[in-house]
């Protein structure tokens, strides 16, 4: 399934796209920055590679985000949790 979003966090405003498989439980999304928004020293305009899967005893999805620029390299812990006011379509 096809997952689209977008939203705004401490370094900029954000589009997100990827893919849900309901076989797996897992989820692969990229997270683009648009250029010029938000925090102008963080925000390159660049990619954030988020890979998730299901936690059935935690009821969310658990994993790691990475990114990989020509100035900055890192990674770290990445989690979706349900507030139960969002709707499928």
């Amino acid at each position: 399934m096809r997952v689209t979003g977008s939203g705004t966090d401490d370094v900029g405003t954000f589009t997100i796209e990827g893919i849900y498989s309901d076989k797996t439980n897992r989820i692969g999304l990229t997270k683009k920055y648009i250029p010029g928004t938000g925090n102008p020293s963080q925000n390159l305009g660049h990619e954030v590679t988020i890979q998730l899967e299901w936690n059935a005893r935690t009821r969310q999805f658990d994993g790691k985000w990475y990114i990989q620029t020509s100035e900055y390299e890192h990674s770290n812990k990445y989690e979706i949790k349900f507030d139960g006011t969002s709707n499928a379509v």
